[in-house]
């Protein structure tokens, strides 16, 4: 049996388009003020050599990162088998029989993962491959491939097949069950695919507290409820934030003031500080809003952050936690049967729905249910 402390190959795949990323390159995608990419290489950094990372555009970006470049070796898009395929080409171009691919995507990635793997592949030698498992589910990009397959695996592209399982179906596989191993109270496995994903990914860093929206048509009475909440979480010691959108523009500043003067002479970002507070103004570069995503990022690197909770007003159509404000009196619509963000409704009156109704003047009982939902502390 081989030492378990031997160095594989490893290949980052960052080849994707990242469509739920509205098209934006996954891997040079910051989290807290760095590439997602740079997670996983600090993951495998030491344990693995060489490493190769498989792009297909933003070639100098990536290069700056000092790894080989591997483009796909078939061209269209085809999904993550060719981006294996190009990993198993080049290990065994360089005489490696094995070789470890990692999604660029993944910063959670178990300390062991390198050393379980490679434990289970000297104690199956018959194999093709290694798979990590976790919460019930295989992760086949998480994984090491015998190189001797990259023939039968391009002959597999060629006639169409795309999903990774269908192809693994023919292989001998091993699975490395990390829930008996990592203990985590979150899947160190889990991959960011969206905005959404990037906001859990700051909350389990520890950056970031439970986040919920209010949604619900103008005149609902969602700054009334936001108002009554804050108050009530207050009473109990918990600390709320708040995010709140704004359809129009604004300015907390007044014309002819020294501060406002300082900011339109271009100072960024412009601070004024009192006794009693201070606030930080920041102006839009071109005039473009920032995302919900980006708001909750300046949330998690802020020193004063600390927030039990953050409640969001407005975003109605983000992709986060809500709970729906509803008043039959302004004749619109229940937002909750198009939106599956929307865990529960508050209304004046009783109203029969799939999901929990709650008084809206009973601000005790959503306080509570809020404190259980969110595990709010």
């Amino acid at each position: 049996m081989k030492n378990i402390n031997e160095i594989i190959p490893c290949v980052i795949l960052a080849g994707g388009k990242g469509r739920r990323m509205g098209g934006k390159e996954k891997g040079l995608i910051n989290l807290l003020d760095r590439p997602l990419i740079s997670y996983v290489l600090e993951k495998v950094s030491g344990k693995a050599a060489p490493i190769a990372l498989n792009i297909n555009t933003n070639f100098e970006k990536f290069k700056n990162f000092g790894y080989e470049i591997l483009e796909d070796p078939l061209k269209g898009h085809l999904g993550p088998l060719v981006g294996i395929l190009a990993s198993l080409n080049w290990a065994k171009n360089i005489k490696q029989k094995w070789v470890l691919t990692l999604p660029c995507d993944t910063p959670f990635l178990p300390q062991n993962l390198i050393e379980s793997l490679l434990k289970a592949k000297n104690e199956n030698p018959d194999v093709d491959l290694v798979v990590a498992k976790s919460r019930g589910f295989n992760h086949p990009v998480i994984a090491l491939w015998k190189t001797d397959n990259n023939l039968i695996l391009k002959k597999a592209i060629e006639e169409g097949i795309r999903k990774i399982d269908i192809f693994t179906s023919q292989l001998k596989t091993a699975h490395v069950n990390f829930d008996e191993i990592d203990k985590s109270k979150s899947d160190p496995f889990t991959n960011l695919n969206s905005p959404k994903d990037l906001i859990i990914a700051m909350q389990i860093l520890g950056k970031l507290p439970p986040i919920f929206g209010l949604a619900g048509w103008s005149g609902s009475g969602k700054t009334t409820l936001c108002t009554k909440l804050i108050e009530n979480f207050t009473k109990i010691g918990i600390n709320v934030g708040t995010l709140k959108h704004a359809h129009h523009k604004f300015d907390i500043d007044k014309p002819g003031k020294d501060s406002y003067n300082l900011r339109k002479a271009g100072a960024r970002p412009m601070i004024i500080s009192s006794k009693e507070r201070f606030a930080l103004i920041q102006e839009n570069d071109n005039e473009e809003e920032k995302s919900l995503f980006e708001m909750l990022e300046i949330f998690a690197k802020s020193p004063l952050n600390k927030c039990d909770v953050i409640i969001v007003e407005g975003y109605k159509n983000e992709n986060i936690p809500k709970l729906e404000v509803f008043r039959r009196e302004i004749g619109k619509t229940f937002l909750h049967k198009d939106d599956t963000n929307i865990f529960a409704i508050a209304s004046d009156e009783k109203l029969n729905t799939d999901i929990p109704s709650l008084d809206l003047n009973n601000i005790s009982s959503i306080t509570d249910l809020l404190i259980k939902k969110f595990e709010i502390a």
